[in-house]
């Protein structure tokens, strides 16, 4: 990850530390990780992955995307009430993942609607996954096409944090935000769309510090409106 990403992370840790006047062993201490790793953090030359980064937004109370890369509002959403306690409701999420070129919108954690859905048919659609493990989000580009069509919701289990075998997963690589076929090969992760038209390309292993994967694809709707006459 280059030095930019790394700085301007940094401050952003260092304001929110001290606007809670917290220090480096305090954040150590409420997070479990270890004061030289907190340190490296603080300093900008290393930046937290999926579960420390949890951990520290989590003990810090911000939003990881915020915290991350500066996008949308610093403070945690709050979770949208007045559900049917008999129902099984689905966040979806104001961000678009590319099937294409890949970019990453700047409100990417707001919740702009749920979807609703019986619990026995929540059950067999979702194989038992907890509704707060799955968000829905659209998808943008024609690489996935065969798979996905541009504007179709994908339901993402963000449980799904690391790498668990050969599938279609959403992550960040870099800046940007993508939606493709993940596959291990030795020590490289093959990037693949099922577009043939698309090339395949590769992260390499000194490059997985720049990967940073939030869920795997479970299913999909299609969302497109066709003209017939």
């Amino acid at each position: 990850m280059n030095e930019t990403i790394n700085n301007k992370f940094k401050d952003r840790l260092h304001s929110v530390m001290m606007e809670k006047g917290l220090g480096m062993g305090d954040v150590s201490k409420g997070t479990g990780i270890n004061y030289e790793m907190i340190r490296r953090y603080a300093q900008g030359t290393a930046i937290p992955r999926n579960s420390n980064l949890d951990k520290i937004s989590k003990f810090l109370k911000v939003d990881k995307s915020w915290l991350l890369f500066g996008n949308g509002d610093s403070n945690v959403k709050e979770t949208i009430t007045n559900k049917n306690e008999n129902s099984f409701y689905i966040e979806v999420l104001d961000i678009t993942a590319s099937a294409g070129a890949g970019y990453l919108n700047s409100d990417v954690m707001e919740v702009i609607k749920l979807v609703e859905y019986d619990s026995e048919q929540a059950k067999t659609l979702f194989k038992g996954v907890n509704a707060n493990n799955l968000k829905v989000i659209n998808v943008s580009g024609d690489s996935m096409q065969g798979t996905f069509e541009s504007g179709d919701a994908i339901y993402v289990d963000v449980s799904k944090r690391a790498f668990e075998g050969d599938g279609i997963y959403v992550f960040t690589f870099g800046r940007n935000l993508y939606v493709k076929r993940l596959q291990i090969i030795k020590n490289i992760i093959r990037v693949k769309s099922d577009n043939k038209l698309y090339d395949s390309w590769e992260i390499h292993e000194d490059e997985f510090d720049q990967l940073y994967i939030h869920g795997k694809v479970m299913l999909s709707q299609s969302m497109l409106l066709r003209k017939h006459g």
